[in-house]
């Protein structure tokens, strides 16, 4: 979508009240640009939108990432707050994928590279008193180069799912999923 820019992005809400559906909203992020691609990927819990725009450059860079978080009030969605990555850097992607269940969200920058080029990483943000902020940084035991962990992340209660589409443990890019756990306030991988 165009709004704000060929490429911008946006996010459309709508609502079901017995068998029919209607709009109830157009959402855009506050600071949208061109090329951000807002709304490549969307999670809904609640009355609170987790939202990505994984081609935002920003203060990380080019096509850095970014993810945003709407909350509706009286059936009004508005922005509360923009999320990126504490160590966000050129072209990782962050908010390529996004889940986000009560008051913790998942944010995957796909070609982040700690573990070599695009090995990919999980961003794990928490939400206090309306304000989020970054928990924990995932990766996988065996990253490695070109997997691209965190390409799809999902996030149910104390459990996340992690893909990594091009990890070749199986073959060249047959792919895996990674298990984490809650251990306490933490995520760990799961064996």
């Amino acid at each position: 979508d165009d709004d704000k820019g060929a490429g911008s992005g946006s996010v459309y809400v709508f609502v079901r009240e017995g068998d029919t559906w209607s709009q109830q909203q157009k959402l855009t992020a506050h600071d949208a640009a061109e090329q951000d691609l807002f709304g490549t990927a969307v999670s809904l819990n609640g009355d609170t939108a987790l939202i990505g725009a994984y081609y935002d450059s920003n203060e990380n860079g080019y096509r850095a990432g970014s993810a945003y978080v709407f909350v509706r009030e009286g059936g009004v969605w508005s922005q509360q707050q923009k999320l990126t990555a504490s160590d966000g850097a050129t072209v990782d992607y962050f908010g390529g994928s996004v889940s986000i269940c009560g008051d913790t969200a998942l944010v995957g920058a796909r070609c982040d590279s700690d573990n070599g080029k695009y090995s990919g990483s999980t961003y794990v943000f928490v939400r206090e008193g309306g304000v989020w902020s970054q928990q924990q940084k995932l990766t996988p035991d065996d990253g490695d180069t070109y997997d691209q962990f965190g390409t799809r992340v999902l996030l149910r209660e104390d459990t996340a799912l992690i893909g990594a589409h091009r990890d070749d443990d199986n073959g060249a890019e047959a792919g895996s999923v990674y298990v984490f756990v809650r251990d306490g306030r933490f995520l760990r991988q799961h064996k």
